[in-house]
């Protein structure tokens, strides 16, 4: 618990530090307000105050139409479930049709640490990392959170830079990245020499990730990867009918995942998932790299993750400079470190995880 306190003190001073005074930011920024916890700051862009029975509330209205109201009793945005769709008009005798509910967006951070156009301009192990252009994507209607998949986080792009400043977090290890988003993390684990990385996220990304692997696969620069690469698919509700379909004996050592933890209702799926991992592949550890963006979701989180099982072994705060795993943790690196060119600020932290074993210690 005193870890916990510690991790959510370093928390709200970097909110507080770091507080973005833009017209532009989105809601999911006021989460993490500038003062005292849980204050309401002004609406942002797209958003309005509007007083009911209750008094004064926020509202979010998204960009496809979802409707997120602030929930000061949990201090967190929830997702107003859409009314139900108007039945169609009879037309020619036939019967009343409804359209499909629109998918919930979350709210997401949509200013950058971290400008990168990976076109080139990113490099991995001294080699450029490429992306194809962002497509127009799915109907509003047909996403899921948002189809936030498809963006580039902060996090993904502090992590990958993490382990090459830190390669011997991966070097050696299967690696299992959730929520891999365009693949940036996991490209950058095989060439920094993860013998096998398995890249995951829902259906809907998948072949951005692949288009991903294949462009770096047939670029000039590109050189023959240190380890392998392999993309498929895994919903944090369902991890089961990915864990069954994979070859009898795999282990993975390690897994992954960058800036994925911002919707309060997918706290616990993703810590079920990373358990439901654990429970199979005995001895894994889990780092996460996390972004503040509410410190109700971060807490959820964290109580997730000790829920099933858990213990937080060690921790690298953004702002940190030469820090690491604690003296004498056998299972890490000496130093572990940012990149020095792409160190993040104190909203963005480094956590890892450990499976607590039937002794009460980290397995």
């Amino acid at each position: 618990m005193a870890t916990r306190s510690l991790i959510r003190a370093m928390a709200l001073a970097a909110a507080t530090a770091g507080c973005v005074t833009s017209t532009a930011a989105p809601a999911a920024q006021e989460e993490a307000t500038c003062g005292t916890e849980g204050a309401a700051a002004a609406p942002a862009a797209g958003e309005a105050a509007t007083a009911g029975a209750g008094g004064r509330r926020k509202v979010h209205k998204s960009k496809d139409g979802s409707t997120f109201v602030f929930d000061a009793a949990s201090n967190a945005w929830r997702l107003q479930p859409p009314p139900p769709p108007p039945e169609a008009a009879p037309e020619h005798g036939g019967g009343g049709g409804s359209s499909a509910s629109r998918a919930p967006a979350p709210l997401a951070l949509e200013w950058s640490q971290f400008p990168v156009a990976f076109d080139g301009d990113f490099k991995i192990a001294g080699r450029p990392l490429f992306l194809e252009a962002k497509s127009a994507g799915r109907a509003a209607n047909e996403q899921l959170h948002g189809d936030t998949g498809r963006s580039i986080w902060d996090g993904a792009i502090a992590m990958a830079k993490l382990l090459e400043a830190s390669p011997g977090l991966v070097r050696g290890r299967r690696v299992l990245e959730l929520g891999t988003g365009r693949g940036v993390v996991g490209i950058a684990a095989a060439r920094l020499g993860a013998s096998h990385t398995v890249l995951t996220d829902l259906g809907y990304c998948l072949e951005g990730c692949r288009a991903a692997l294949a462009l770096n696969a047939a670029s000039p620069a590109a050189e023959p990867a240190e380890g392998s690469l392999e993309v498929s698919e895994l919903d944090w509700f369902a991890p089961d009918r990915f864990l069954d379909s994979r070859p009898p004996g795999e282990r993975f050592d390690i897994i992954l995942a960058a800036d994925v933890v911002w919707l309060l209702d997918l706290t616990d799926a993703l810590a079920a998932a990373a358990a439901s991992v654990a429970a199979r592949h005995p001895g894994v550890e889990a780092l996460v790299v996390h972004q503040l963006r509410s410190l109700s979701v971060q807490d959820a989180f964290l109580s997730a993750m000790a829920a099933h099982g858990f213990r937080l072994a060690w921790t690298l705060p953004g702002d940190a400079a030469g820090a690491g795993p604690p003296d004498g943790d056998s299972k890490a690196p000496t130093t572990v470190d940012w990149h020095p060119d792409f160190r993040p600020d104190g909203r963005i932290s480094l956590w890892c995880f450990r499976m607590v074993s039937s002794d009460g210690s980290a397995g």
